[in-house]
């Protein structure tokens, strides 16, 4: 039995204002976002209220700051352990004798306690109490356990930044959104990357500075555990340096011995400090996923509509596999470029120790270093980058020609399928070759002064030896510090490709870090009875549209048809009160908000829309609740039974839980837009806009669906887009948006 099944939410949590501003300000202390008193709002109540209501009511007060909170009710306490490690504190809400059993004596059955858990002791997990009064507390794995164990179980929140990456953002450099345009070319792809930098996106290398600023502790870490490892790893020149003047002297056993032990624990420790950047650079490798996917989670589904014209999403969204490219390249350079680096170094001032002459030798070899990544380098991030689009574009093509069987199968489209794909591959190779010649030049390049480099060091140091300037064990020592220095950078020559693929990634994936979000400046209060839609004089343009809609009121709880002969009109309009379609200008009101603004929190509550086909890949019953806080399965039930879906659910092996494919499989097209119309009225929301789907229903099933959805207890105003005159005869006033 599933821990939620064993045990209960409580009835009511007593949480105060003091407590809930307490809670918010240390969680924003954590994640580097401040909280004023005056961001936490009084409700409206009393302070005891439903468990639903308290989330409700911490999200949106987190949301005014910036932050995102979630319950997450599957939360086990190694993942707790596992979200703290990674920087993401979690929030405990626990009442009656759960509060009591975390250590507060004081707390009474009525009163709740929070927790707020964002540091690990050791095994163990420091805890705030937040009651009547404030203490620290340190529970361990046990005492954490026996918490979420409890009865009535503590409500688990997770705590993140709303947009975690938004300092590697076009927003972090021109202080707003400034996006206008994804920077794609005619194909869909052709600006995309480097091409995008002329429409005000940062350049990758910006980029990659702002993504290691979010983790400069770890890699001031990585840094130091290498210059100390590099520093370690010079007692094999010095020790082969006086092996070679001892062994000069005669042969000696002891010196032996000791320069063999204190090899052996230099090295052991360089080692051991190798394990552990490779440790840290994991846990950074990690929390670029977990920042990444959590800033694109929360930004898509407020992404500004207008942004993405011109685009295709699906396929737009294919760019976060370069997640893993960044993540690897990442780990490959904080571990061997830092550490070729800060070897390189070290090694060279060795080498400067030693003789005037080395040290000019350094400085040509320093010299030469530099031409290698940076003359020869040029042009490696724009290939890479072209590269890249040529890959992306191969995957679009590819991923049209499988969705597309009526064009590709039956409509005789084979041969352009092969013709368009030998093309796009042969776009691929000469990207490809393009980036390989700034490569292949750079290896070379290392290469060949890889050979230069040991063998006029082997000369000058021969002649200085000599001349009697320099001694035998230090011509040795010279040598080997040259061979590692330039063999290293050598090896890295290859690597740089690493750098490159580094750069194209985060230039993909920046783009999408791009994509603007809509401001939700007006907070959504639950209003009593059906919402009234008002909008002035709507102007909507385009590349390929432009069009008027005069201004007019629908009526609090009226029915209103939108008919006329502007088809694409009619359908922008019942998008915007959606908030799914921006004007050029004029301003839509659902019941006195900025649909745009206010929607994100509403939760679907305040507008129900029915419109394209958006089934994503899962359940029946995901696919409707949304896992919006508040639908119970029996909502999900009525909602199905309104919708005419109840017979087609028995039918189902898997009734609610059937895994539905993206697009509806195993559902009917018509089936599918059904549970669209179940998804928007299962929140009772204030308006419904229903966008074309009465048109495609049969009579006796239109009908039926009419009565349930304007029968007298229903809470919402409802708006229609339609073709059919007797469906806009069912409704109380006709809009007419005719084409200018």
């Amino acid at each position: 039995m599933s821990e939620s099944e064993s045990s209960k939410e409580p009835a009511s949590l007593n949480i105060s204002d003091d407590m809930l501003f307490e809670a918010l300000r240390r969680v924003g202390s954590s994640l580097g976002l401040p909280i004023k008193r005056s961001d936490v709002e009084t409700p409206s109540g009393g302070t005891s209220a439903a468990p639903d209501e308290v989330i409700a009511r911490i999200e949106a007060n987190a949301a005014q700051a910036g932050i995102l909170i979630r319950e997450t009710t599957s939360m086990t306490v190694d993942e707790v352990r596992s979200f703290i490690r990674e920087g993401y504190p979690v929030l405990l809400l626990l009442s009656g004798a759960n509060a009591a059993d975390s250590g507060d004596s004081t707390t009474e059955g009525g009163t709740t306690t929070i927790l707020f858990l964002a540091k690990l002791v050791g095994r163990n997990i420091e805890a705030v109490q937040i009651s009547d009064q404030t203490k620290i507390l340190v529970l361990s794995k046990r005492e954490l356990g026996k918490l979420f164990s409890a009865d009535p179980r503590p409500i688990k929140l997770l705590c993140k930044k709303q947009l975690e990456c938004n300092s590697i953002s076009a927003s972090a450099d021109h202080g707003g959104h400034g996006h206008g345009s994804h920077g794609n070319g005619g194909d869909g792809h052709g600006g995309d990357g480097h091409g995008g930098h002329g429409h005000g996106h940062p350049t990758p290398l910006r980029r990659f500075f702002g993504l290691l600023r979010l983790d400069r502790a770890d890699i001031f870490t990585v840094v130091i555990f290498a210059f100390v490892g590099g520093t370690l790893s010079l007692a094999t020149p010095l020790a082969v340096e006086s092996l070679v003047n001892v062994v000069s002297w005669g042969t000696y056993l002891q010196p032996l011995i000791v320069l063999g032990l204190i090899l052996l624990t230099c090295l052991g420790l360089a080692g051991f400090l190798g394990v552990l950047q490779a440790v840290v650079v994991e846990l950074i490798q990690r929390r670029q996923y977990v920042r990444f996917v959590g800033d694109l989670a929360y930004r898509f589904p407020r992404a500004n509509q207008a942004s993405l014209v011109g685009e295709y999403p699906r396929e737009l969204a294919n760019r976060v596999f370069d997640i893993m490219t960044i993540q690897k390249a990442s780990a490959v350079l904080l571990l061997d470029g830092v550490s070729i680096i800060l070897t390189t170094f070290i090694g060279l001032v060795l080498l400067a120790f030693y003789h005037p002459f080395l040290l000019g030798f350094d400085i040509v070899l320093l010299i030469s270093m530099i031409s290698l990544t940076w003359i020869l380098g040029r042009g490696g991030i724009r290939t890479s980058i072209e590269e890249s689009l040529t890959k992306y574009r191969v995957a679009h093509w590819l991923q049209d020609v499988l969705s597309s069987p009526g064009v590709f199968k039956m409509g005789g489209g084979q041969s352009l399928s092969i013709e368009r794909a030998n093309q796009l591959t042969a776009n691929y190779l000469n990207a490809r070759q393009r980036q390989f010649r700034v490569v292949i030049r750079q290896v070379s390049f290392a290469i060949m002064l890889e050979v230069i480099a040991s063998t006029s060091l082997l000369a000058l140091g021969g002649w200085l030896v000599i001349d009697g300037q320099l001694t035998l064990g230090q011509l040795v020592a010279s040598e080997l510090v040259v061979t590692v220095v330039v063999g290293a950078f050598a090896k890295a020559g290859k690597s740089l490709e690493k750098f490159y693929d580094l750069m194209a990634g985060i230039d993909k994936v920046g783009h999408l870090i791009d994509i603007p979000t809509d401001a939700t400046h007006e907070k959504y209060e639950p209003i009593d009875g059906p919402a009234e839609v008002t909008w002035s004089n709507l102007v909507f343009s385009s590349e390929s549209y432009h069009g008027k809609v005069d201004s007019a009121t629908i009526e609090a709880g009226s029915r209103a048809a939108i008919v006329g002969d502007d088809v694409d009109g009619r359908s922008l309009l019942a998008r915007s009160f959606a908030g799914l379609a921006a004007s050029t200008s004029g301003r839509v009101q659902v019941a006195g908000l900025d649909p745009n603004q206010v929607l994100p929190g509403a939760s679907g509550r305040l507008v129900g829309y029915v419109g394209p086909n958006d089934i994503f890949h899962g359940s029946l019953r995901d696919n409707i609740d949304l896992g919006r806080s508040g639908v119970k399965q029996q909502d999900v039930r009525n909602a199905l039974e309104d919708a005419g879906l109840s017979k087609t659910v028995l039918q189902l092996r898997g009734g609610l839980n059937t895994h539905l494919q993206t697009g509806g499989y195993p559902l009917s097209e018509m089936q599918t837009k059904l549970v669209i119309l179940a998804r928007a009225i299962v929140t009772r929301p204030k308006l419904l806009v229903i966008d074309g789907l009465l048109d495609l229903l049969a009579h006796d099933e239109r009908q039926a669906i009419w009565s349930r959805l304007t029968a007298p207890d229903v809470p919402w105003t409802l708006v229609v887009n339609t073709n059919r005159e007797d469906v806009a005869n069912l409704c109380d006033v006709q809009l007419s948006v005719r084409k200018s």
